[in-house]
């Protein structure tokens, strides 16, 4: 399978391996920086700059696969069998489902609220907090759901594969996923790891990514809505 793999792969693989890192020590403690030393519109900027950031390379890499015509059940792109797909979907709407109706327990709790603040505090400058921020994370979420999910279950299960097996790749896959999250602190890596190897087991279920794209793209919505109800400046948790 090695001889499949191209300069492009390489190249790719070589990107998500080092994007973390430039993350980590170079964009967010200078997005940080901009948000401290209140510059306006720093959010936003960086919600552009990660849908940017994140679709340029996907768009590459679905380009490149239908110009070499590689079959797109390598990404898990293509319509898996109907009840496959069915029990996937059914998997990710339960969840996804689940995480909002905890969202709105919460909220009903008054008591709890401080916890969430606290909870989220990891996450503060990389959540909403304005009308206009928490319209352009529905886009953040979005993107990030199709777009890691092609880079990581998709791509990075493919290109380990023909070096290690399947199996092997969907585990390393989703620890190089959770250590694309190293800029959210070393202690978010395992976590996000193990969210992972959650997307893994439905893409793999499933025999597609699409169920997963939906669930990942779900979470990181209910992540900005937490964010913006228990971390935004307009109205307290409790009227909203």
């Amino acid at each position: 399978m090695n001889g499949a793999l191209s300069i492009f792969d390489h190249v790719l693989f070589a990107l998500l391996l080092l994007a973390p890192l430039i993350e980590w020590r170079w964009s967010w403690p200078r997005f940080l920086r901009s948000l401290a030393a209140g510059v306006p519109g720093a959010r936003l900027r960086h919600y552009r700059n990660l849908v940017l950031g994140e679709w340029l390379p996907a768009i590459c890499l679905l380009v490149v696969w239908a110009m070499r015509r590689r079959p797109w059940s390598n990404l898990w792109l293509t319509e898996p069998s109907q009840w496959r797909m069915a029990i996937g979907l059914v998997c990710a709407v339960a969840i996804a489902a689940l995480l909002v109706a905890q969202r709105f327990a919460i909220l009903k709790r008054p008591e709890s609220h401080e916890k969430v603040r606290a909870a989220l505090k990891y996450a503060e400058p990389l959540l909403p907090h304005t009308p206009a921020e928490r319209k352009l994370f529905w886009l953040v979420s979005l993107t990030a759901g199709v777009c890691e999910e092609i880079f990581y279950r998709g791509f990075l299960t493919w290109y380990l594969a023909a070096w290690i097996g399947l199996v092997p790749a969907v585990f390393l896959s989703a620890i190089l996923f959770g250590f694309g999250h190293i800029y959210l602190g070393l202690a978010h890596v395992p976590r996000t790891a193990l969210v992972g190897l959650l997307m893994a087991g439905i893409a793999l279920g499933s025999a597609s990514l699409w169920p997963a794209m939906l669930l990942h793209a779900a979470i990181d919505w209910n992540s900005g809505e937490m964010g913006f109800r228990f971390l935004g400046a307009a109205e307290s948790p409790s009227t909203k």
